[in-house]
């Protein structure tokens, strides 16, 4: 950890740290399994607007934003970014009009839709404001199997004919109109096939290369569906860190979406043949050693969305420490085992949250390290005042 110490020494803490020369490291590996791929960055997973900015400037076939909540879009439409695909269906009213407002003054902002009602709610507010609203049909690229559900339940979309469906009503409303389909293969970009069980581990691989099939012959039907009855789409978005390799294999898919691989949370540790290196987290202070063997530090309990897991504790980097199972991370303060008496008051711990982006809604500011030394700091959402979700 002394790379750490020598670069954040003077930080008050806890504190969040960034290292730029493996961010750097990170968009090069993944700029190349993009291949020709134009790239959009999933802003849930960085949460940061002057990150946002680094990374738009610094990543090769860069292709906009893909936001997650209307209000969040307009905010970085109102600092002066564009091309933001919304990447799910948003219903608020207040949110939404101010997105209109942006498309009235140039920018392009598309809508995510998978259902009749999510459509019929945007041609209502179209309506209203006088404007044409551009939507993107999310199908369902999921893989139910007789003993689980392999994917994540998003969309309603699952089969040609619901989409043809869709398809037909929202050609017949008179102020949006479909410009992109998105087919995200969840259950590969966002499911580790490299767990702690090894057998378990087995099962996902081998489900992950089952689903392969019914993904490609899927979206590849629904591209052509929709150009047979709409013409040729904008763009048709795919992937995520976790599948680039095979997404950006698949001929119908012109551009993916990437995010968390730029910092690489602890929950790609779980992911077989990653090249990604970690770049991002965060230091607590150990304030208390109730017992020679056991330290507290002060805060901790950072614990990611997902289900209730040992996956979603972050990650100590610090050697030789581990949580205690009746305790874990916590509120205001986490105690550690120590496996060696090598850390005493006063000391910094040093930790990787479990996801990406979630890290920036605990902390005003990114600490950023560069060769070792400190290089100032970039504000989060939540320095900037700003909370979406």
């Amino acid at each position: 950890m002394k790379r750490f110490e020598n670069a954040f020494n003077n930080l008050e803490r806890p504190f969040a740290w960034v290292d730029l020369n493996t961010v750097d490291r990170n968009i090069t590996i993944l700029s190349l399994q993009s291949k020709d791929k134009k790239i959009r960055i999933a802003t849930k997973s960085i949460r940061s607007l002057e990150m946002l900015r680094y990374l738009e400037e610094n990543i090769p076939y860069f292709n906009g934003w893909m936001t997650f909540t209307a209000a969040e879009t307009c905010y970085l439409a109102s600092q002066g970014l564009d091309n933001f695909l919304l990447g799910y269906p948003v219903m608020e009213k207040q949110a939404v009009i101010d997105c209109c407002q942006f498309i009235k003054k140039g920018k392009t902002i598309i809508f995510m839709i998978d259902d009749l009602r999510q459509a019929g709610w945007l041609n209502d507010m179209a309506k209203m404001q006088d404007i044409q609203l551009s939507i993107c049909l999310d199908i369902n690229l999921s893989m139910p199997t007789p003993f689980l559900y392999f994917g994540t339940r998003r969309s309603s979309i699952t089969n040609t004919e619901e989409l043809l469906l869709l398809i037909e009503q929202c050609e017949a409303m008179s102020h949006v109109h479909i410009t992109g389909l998105m087919g995200y293969e969840a259950q590969i970009a966002g499911v580790g096939n490299k767990p702690k069980n090894f057998y378990k581990g087995m099962i996902i691989r081998n489900l992950q290369k089952r689903s392969k099939k019914k993904i490609s012959e899927f979206r590849k039907k629904s591209v052509q569906l929709m150009a047979s009855k709409i013409g040729k789409l904008n763009f048709v978005n795919g992937g995520g860190t976790g599948s680039l390799d095979f997404t950006a294999m698949s001929d119908e898919v012109t551009e993916v979406t990437i995010g968390s691989g730029i910092f690489k949370p602890a929950l790609f540790d779980y992911y077989a043949d990653s090249q990604l290196q970690e770049a991002a987290g965060f230091a607590l202070r150990v304030t208390r050693q109730p017992t020679a063997d056991t330290i507290v530090c002060h805060g901790g309990g950072y614990l990611a969305s997902g289900p209730a897991d040992y996956l979603r504790l972050p990650f100590i980097l610090s050697p030789g420490l581990s949580y205690y199972a009746t305790e874990g991370a916590g509120e205001v303060q986490t105690p550690l085992k120590m496996s060696s008496g090598q850390y005493e008051i006063g000391d910094t711990i040093y930790f990787r949250h479990a996801k990406a982006g979630e890290l920036c809604e605990r902390f005003d500011a990114l600490h950023l390290m560069r060769n070792g030394k400190y290089k100032g700091c970039y504000k989060t959402y939540r320095g900037d005042g700003q909370c979406f979700l």
